[in-house]
């Protein structure tokens, strides 16, 4: 690169580790306010907690990387506009490719850093928070459960809780379908989560279960005064923990244990997460080419900057939005696998083509407009809080 196309490509290295920390930090809060009761239910959970929380930052990373790359970008090159920069750029006779290329760059390095974390980060800090969340399952019931609902705190495991005080629990229905084989169904007057030798357990009082064998109609109902129950929500009924398919190594997808119940429950989600893992990382580079044919021609209306980050996060949205219905698609069956590849390469090659013959998405004159408003209206407000801290 020259030095031109350094100067861009730091301002833009910047914006992009910029945006994409801010939306990192706001997920991380997000997660984190769902989750604050796993903090404060109980004295020794706080590490935990911090734990857990902290392995989900490379799953948000990667997910909002594309979004950081297209913000980054869409900032840089309405700077540049801003300070007429890009007009006399083409003065000079620098092409649009070439203020691109740094650009282009950034959006490959994050290309980059996004396949290395799906094949080696991801599946390691996914696998162990499974591990924190099956060890810490007590504090976890005391957690996840809310009182007055139908709390889903794994696929075969659905649990509702008229009341709740603490650990202690009334009016009880538990639904455990982890056996393929065996329908149970839990009713409970009261109850409790204990510990008992080291072994965590859900205490149920003067109730009874309905056990229900698959492919029959015969139900057993058996009544009891006192019951207890190893209730891992993210283990098995045998007690080895279950890993999904996005917890799992690369390896494992590439050779799959066929008597894996998930594999044959569902036997294209496999194949799916191993595609999504080699093609996630077009995302980036994706939003890196529209986030340039969207902001890399000089345009004069000076709402057309917001509308610029409107479109760029839209554009994100979609493309995104798109990928996980494909995903979603292919679960059962796997005859999709292409149009996970197809739709980032059909983006890229639409934006070059955009690039390439100088052509970009306008927004309608009434969003222009809107945004102007909103625009001014902020900078009014900024303006009379300077004067209230001035006076």
């Amino acid at each position: 690169m020259n030095s031109i196309q350094r100067y861009i490509f730091g301002r833009m290295l910047k914006a992009s580790i910029g945006s994409t920390l801010a939306m990192v930090a706001l997920v991380w809060v997000t997660q984190a306010v769902s989750r604050i009761d796993f903090a404060t239910g109980s004295g020794n959970s706080i590490t935990s907690f911090l734990h857990f929380m902290s392995l989900l930052i490379p799953q948000f990373i990667t997910a909002v990387l594309p979004f950081g790359i297209a913000l980054g970008a869409v900032q840089v090159l309405n700077a540049m506009n801003s300070d007429s920069e890009m007009p006399v750029l083409a003065s000079a006779g620098i092409g649009k490719w070439q203020v691109a290329k740094p650009i282009l760059i950034a959006g490959f390095i994050a290309g980059s850093y996004t396949l290395f974390s799906n094949h080696f980060i991801e599946p390691y800090t996914n696998a162990t928070s499974r591990d924190v969340l099956t060890q810490s399952r007590a504090d976890l019931l005391t957690t996840l459960i809310q009182e007055g609902r139908f709390t889903r705190v794994d696929s075969d495991i659905t649990i509702y809780v008229n009341e709740k005080n603490g650990n202690a629990l009334n009016q009880i229905m538990i639904s455990d379908t982890r056996d393929p084989k065996l329908e149970l169904i839990y009713y409970a007057q009261s109850g409790g989560v204990g510990e008992v030798n080291g072994e965590s357990l859900l205490i149920l009082n003067d109730g009874e279960i309905h056990r229900k064998t698959v492919g029959t109609q015969d139900i057993t109902v058996i009544r009891f005064t006192s019951y207890a129950i190893s209730l891992s929500q993210f283990s098995r009924a045998d007690g080895i923990t279950t890993y999904f398919v996005d917890e799992r190594p690369t390896s494992y997808l590439l050779d799959p244990d066929p008597n894996d119940k998930r594999v044959q429950r569902f036997p294209g989600e496999i194949p799916a997460e191993l595609h999504k893992r080699f093609s996630d990382w077009l995302y980036p580079v994706l939003l890196a080419f529209a986030g340039m044919a969207l902001a890399g021609k000089p345009k004069s209306h000076r709402g057309s900057s917001i509308a610029n980050f409107v479109l760029a996060f839209g554009a994100a949205i979609i493309y995104r939005g798109l990928s996980e219905t494909v995903i979603g698609l292919n679960k059962e069956t796997a005859d999709y696998i292409y149009l996970i590849y197809l739709i980032p390469l059909l983006g890229i090659a639409i934006s070059a083509w955009m690039i390439a013959t100088q052509r970009t998405i306008e927004a309608p004159d009434w969003l222009l407009i809107y945004l102007d408003r909103l625009a001014q209206f902020m900078k009014n407000i900024r303006l009379a809080f300077a004067r209230r801290k001035v006076s």
